[in-house]
């Protein structure tokens, strides 16, 4: 929850603590409107849709009938195409940034997504999963479990334990616990009782360029912010167990529930590995299979389409496809690179690399290339032949396309 001085605040060590007791003194009283239960997946993106494919068939396969809703971030990371996939099994498609016209959020990115759709989903009872979180039993009966009667929150413990000489215990002004972390690939919250308590995490995350200094991601903001304000919640004493690439989540009684693969995603391009001990494996590959045949991985208006392009845009599209490429990332690595003329890269394709497409704004025909994680660069060309451009993600490194053959590469506009 923005308020108007938050536009003014400084973060740092030493203000951190009077400025979040000035904003734990504004939190007003809940203010209803949460009803029912239903599971929450932040699921945008050609990767994270993708395991949230996996992750949905495979609860309801399990008898799981919550409504779900899958939040993003912009049309961007999920269109109209792949809304109306999951829309036949009981799923809406939420756009945060549509939501956020609304409830205002100072930063609202990946992690700090997490707590903003629980607090403005529908539900009252919230069943949080990540994306690539995939259940093993109907995770309806968390709901029932006395423990969550009794707090209105489950958490599940990560493998570390916050050390009492970290700096974030006196940032946030909360006594030392020798306790565990929490792993926020599944979380269980009654959103009015737990009300104040996900307001204050909403705040850590919406200062997230400060606390993800201290912490890494949202998921000690929640473990944080319950401190804080003496929220109880109830969490499994069983340990995480660790297949390859995986930790395993249980119930209170010990029994296996979720299989958080958070670093072997599921994979829309290229096969994962096999992961032992990894329950329903062969069914979440059907289910991957399946949505392969669904769906090329492409976000809006990405296909090349000759029909109604302007002649730049046709010219553009012949000259990528007939000709092979040096792709150039500046200051890392570069690599030959050919386009399909079905709107996919060839030789040099990469996890980042898998799609292209062109589009003409303001005067320039513009080169896409998207993978795993989306639209990675954008490029333009020069009039020498060369697309430049950049990563828009991650190092954000200067691009280089440039054509194998020598030659006249400029294309012009036609009516010069």
């Amino acid at each position: 929850m923005t308020t108007p001085n938050d536009l003014d605040i400084v973060l740092t060590p030493e203000t951190a603590l009077e400025l979040s007791k000035r904003f734990i003194g504004s939190l007003p009283v809940y203010p209803g409107g949460h009803v029912g239960r239903g599971i929450v997946i932040c699921g945008g993106g050609i990767r994270y849709f993708t395991g949230a494919w996996v992750c949905l068939q495979m609860l309801r396969r399990l008898g799981c009938r919550l409504p779900v809703q899958i939040w993003h971030l912009g049309k961007g990371e999920l269109d109209g195409r792949m809304a109306e996939l999951v829309q036949p099994f009981n799923v809406k498609c939420v756009d945060a940034t549509t939501v956020r016209e609304q409830h205002p959020a100072c930063i609202l990115n990946g992690w700090e997504l997490k707590p903003f759709a629980i607090l403005h989903c529908p539900f009252k009872g919230v069943l949080l999963l990540d994306a690539d979180n995939m259940p093993v039993v109907n995770p309806d009966f968390l709901f029932e479990t006395p423990e969550f009667r009794q707090t209105g929150a489950i958490f599940w413990p990560d493998f570390g334990r916050l050390e009492p000489h970290r700096p974030i215990w006196q940032i946030c002004g909360v006594t030392y616990r020798d306790e565990p972390e929490f792993e926020t690939g599944q979380v269980v919250v009654d959103t009015e009782r737990c009300w104040r308590a996900l307001q204050l995490t909403m705040w850590f995350n919406e200062h997230s360029d400060f606390y993800y200094q201290y912490v890494h991601g949202d998921k000690e903001t929640f473990h944080l912010a319950f401190r804080k304000l003496g929220q109880p919640y109830s969490m499994p004493t069983t340990p995480i167990y660790p297949p390859d690439d995986t930790m395993c989540q249980h119930d209170f009684n010990g029994r296996l529930v979720f299989q958080h693969r958070n670093l072997d995603k599921w994979n829309l391009f290229e096969p994962n590995k096999a992961i032992g001990d990894f329950w329903n494996e062969n069914e979440c590959r059907t289910y991957l299979q399946e949505l392969r045949r669904l769906w090329d991985g492409r976000i809006g208006d990405e296909r090349p389409r000759p029909a109604g392009r302007s002649s730049d845009e046709l010219k553009a599209i012949q000259r990528l496809t007939k000709n092979s490429f040096n792709y150039h990332r500046l200051g890392y690595d570069q690599r030959p690179m050919s386009f399909l003329a079905d709107g996919t890269i060839g030789v040099g394709a990469a996890a980042c690399e898998r799609l292209w497409g062109v589009k003409w704004e303001d005067g320039h025909v513009i080169l896409e290339i998207a993978g795993e994680e989306g639209t990675i660069c954008r490029l333009c060309q020069s009039y020498d032949g060369v697309w430049r451009g950049r990563w828009l993600r991650f190092e954000q490194m200067p691009i280089e396309l440039t054509p194998d053959f020598d030659g006249d590469c400029s294309w012009g506009k036609e009516s010069e």
